[in-house]
């Protein structure tokens, strides 16, 4: 995974809501710019990545739900329980979003 995206996603359980909406569109604009083709029989490479770039996608839209869900939060006063489960949640997509990512840079490495 290259170090920016790391950091990107490194940076959301702790960035303001449009932050992470920023966050996203730029993870978006990653997988966009990833031509998945069909491989040749030698080139399982490429499948492995394109089926990861779906994933990779639904992480983020489940990333702008807790991003949209926490900006209610804290328009109606958050409880301390709700931040601390709210925290578990972006913690374990962002962990969840590393390792993805990883898989389609270390495919997109090796090919290039």
């Amino acid at each position: 995974m290259t170090g920016k995206i790391e950091n990107l996603i490194n940076e959301l359980p702790q960035a303001s809501n449009k932050r992470v909406e920023e966050i996203a569109t730029i993870l978006e604009g990653f997988l966009s710019d990833i031509e998945c083709k069909y491989p040749s029989e030698d080139d399982s490479g490429s499948a492995y990545e394109c089926q990861n770039i779906p994933e990779a996608k639904e992480l983020i839209v489940l990333v702008r739900a807790w991003n949209e869900s926490d900006e209610e939060l804290k328009a109606g006063g958050r409880k301390r329980d709700d931040w601390d489960s709210g925290i578990k949640v972006i913690n374990k997509l962002s962990t969840e979003l590393k390792t993805i990512f990883s898989q389609i840079c270390l495919v997109s490495t090796e090919l290039g």
